[in-house]
């Protein structure tokens, strides 16, 4: 029966195909200059020489490029391999592709976020002496309820854990208790652990590092790509944690026999999936407050102004 419908599978890894390479040449194309007014302007950048934001646009691009291929390396292995795999062999892929689902995408966009921040040059403690003078909190970047919700979040993937392993399990080969059941659970839970603590990590060392602080107009351009890259970290961490809570309530619903309460496990499985996509919108990608900095003065105000 597979091997009757290679042409179908064939249509949809070239689909797959033709979209991950239209997004890659989407994102190497250069940035339209309406596109950085625009994330000035979302900044507080208003007042900046255009001079000094010809560098945050090299930026922006080189990250939107990054991402953009650290995303589609694992979408094209999870959806275009298997297919051309189903319409050559007919059989079902082998079982390493299974592992590329959604989260390696993130997971693959979270990566290209790294490299772009790793690429991009910054100044050196030893040549900024000055940026001790003005501090730098997490929270000045990114509002707190965003790491609130990655932690409980996770909390949850972990809490079910034993929900799962004590409730029934039904029969199943060793390979598929590698993603459900016990071992499954464990696995998610092992995931979504260390993604949080990686990403919040991560996030203190990208606040931490130095900056230019001789030049307040430097200094404000400086901390809107902070807070760029600081907003797609986070934004990509918790639609993972989010996809592995949707998980576990997806295997908690697995073991029930049927009835409304696996009907609302299934629902709430899906709720907590487009959580996940509208966490990643919303917060890597959508609107942002300006900066906030507590002055040497005491008084909190937009840094830049």
């Amino acid at each position: 029966m597979a091997r009757d419908l290679w042409w179908a599978f064939a249509a949809v890894a070239v689909a797959c195909l033709w979209l991950a390479v239209a997004a890659v040449l989407a994102a190497r194309r250069p940035l339209d200059p309406t596109e950085l007014t625009a994330w000035a302007s979302g900044h507080g950048l208003d007042g900046v020489p255009a001079r000094q934001l010809e560098p945050a646009g090299r930026y922006l691009r080189r990250s939107r490029l990054s991402r953009t291929v650290g995303g589609a390396v694992p979408f094209l292995a999870g959806t275009a391999a298997p297919m051309a795999w189903a319409a050559v062999r007919g059989l079902a892929a082998p079982w390493p592709l299974g592992l590329f689902g959604v989260r390696s995408w993130l997971a693959g966009y979270l990566a290209g976020v790294l490299v772009a921040e790793y690429r991009w040059a910054r100044p050196q403690p030893g040549v900024v002496r000055s940026a001790a003078l003005v501090p730098r909190r997490l929270g000045d970047y990114l509002p707190a309820r965003v790491l609130r919700g990655t932690r409980l979040a996770t909390l949850a993937v972990v809490a079910l854990v034993p929900v799962i392993a004590w409730g029934p399990v039904a029969p199943a080969p060793v390979r598929e208790l590698v993603v459900g059941g016990p071992g499954g659970a464990l696995a998610t839970a092992a995931v979504a652990l260390a993604v949080a603590a990686a990403v919040e990590l991560l996030l203190r060392r990208l606040v931490a590092r130095p900056q230019p602080a001789a030049d307040p107009g430097a200094l404000a351009v400086d901390d809107a790509l902070r807070s760029t890259s600081v907003h797609a970290v986070a934004g990509a961490g918790l639609a993972i944690v989010l996809l592995c809570l949707s998980l576990q309530v997806g295997l908690v619903a697995a073991n029930l026999g049927g009835g409304p309460g696996r009907t609302a496990l299934v629902a709430l499985s899906w709720g907590w999936a487009v959580a996940a996509l509208a966490a990643w919108a919303r917060v890597g990608h959508g609107r942002r407050r300006p900066v906030r900095r507590l002055l040497a003065g005491g008084a909190g105000r937009p840094a830049g102004t």
